[in-house]
């Protein structure tokens, strides 16, 4: 149950412990695009505000830290990007005034080898809102066609 929990705040941080500002629709997340991606999340690290590994499974984030967990992405495949090219490993930062420890993020992720739709926008490839970047596999259709209709009413 533990580990379920910690993977729901994981994928979903925002909508869990932030309210209505930290949310994002697929629509959303799919206009903003710059990258989308399918993608496995392959590890978890953290560095403080100098940008140093930090290795202390105990160290925390939140609004009184400097420290950044951020998720390692492995990209399986590029959908869209305007990037070339698209590395095939990111780092992609959680929301760091969320109040997580590294070694909670690392247990929720120990066993996750899923494939998932990643959203991510800008050159440093962050989520569209802080920490919201993942969707499941299965709205990949629906996310192209959301981008590609909002990208059509631009020109």
């Amino acid at each position: 149950m533990r580990r379920i929990l910690l993977t729901l705040l994981t994928l979903f941080p925002m909508t869990a412990l932030a309210g209505v500002p930290f949310e994002a629709t697929l629509e959303d997340m799919a206009v903003s695009a710059d990258h989308i991606l399918v993608g496995r999340v392959t590890g978890v690290d953290m560095i403080d505000g100098a940008g140093k590994p930090v290795t202390d499974p105990k160290a925390r984030t939140g609004p009184s830290q400097r420290n950044q967990i951020r998720l390692r992405i492995t990209v399986d495949q590029v959908l869209v990007s305007n990037a070339s090219p698209v590395p095939k490993h990111l780092f992609v930062p959680l929301a760091s005034h969320l109040h997580y420890t590294l070694g909670q993020i690392q247990a929720a992720h120990a066993q996750d080898s899923d494939q998932r739709l990643i959203i991510l926008k800008g050159h440093r490839f962050e989520g569209i809102k802080p920490g919201v970047f993942m969707r499941p596999l299965d709205e990949r259709q629906q996310a192209l066609r959301l981008r590609q209709a909002a990208r059509r009413t631009h020109d």
